[in-house]
């Protein structure tokens, strides 16, 4: 597990130190509802969904993860190509691929912006308006 968690770490960390701000929160704003999407559209579904929409990076962190928890590599390509199997294997790879969602999405939350700054951000904002208002005001 704690390999797992490092692994997450280090991939956001580096959309953190590399990515531009809207790709950002193009990241966090899709890995938040990643679990779901693999819940609701299975995880071939999900991939492919990246896939069009060009979440390359994701779908290699997706792949990392996968890879350590269960020593498939590349499951995404072989999604992506049509040679990935649909047997006892892939619920194990999808359970995976959840687990790993989940480390991802803490760290999104923590490096990328997430609810908490969200909020902060909201309350800082309020309090410059309230205090511009003051000023104008007398």
């Amino acid at each position: 597990m704690t390999e797992l968690i490092k692994k997450a770490v280090e991939c956001v960390s580096e959309i953190y130190r590399t990515s531009s701000k809207e790709d950002k929160d193009k990241y966090l704003s899709t890995v938040k509802g990643l679990g779901s999407m693999i819940i609701q559209n299975g995880l071939y579904g999900t991939i492919l969904f990246l896939k069009v929409k060009e979440h390359d990076k994701l779908i290699e962190h997706l792949d990392a993860l996968i890879e350590i928890q269960t020593g498939e590599k590349n499951f995404s390509q072989k999604v992506i190509n049509g040679t990935a199997e649909q047997n006892s294997k892939y619920f194990k790879i999808q359970y995976a691929a959840l687990e790993g969602v989940k480390w991802l999405r803490r760290y999104a939350d923590i490096y990328l912006g997430g609810e908490e700054n969200d909020s902060t951000n909201t309350r800082e904002e309020q309090y410059r308006s309230s205090e511009k208002q003051k000023f104008v005001l007398g």
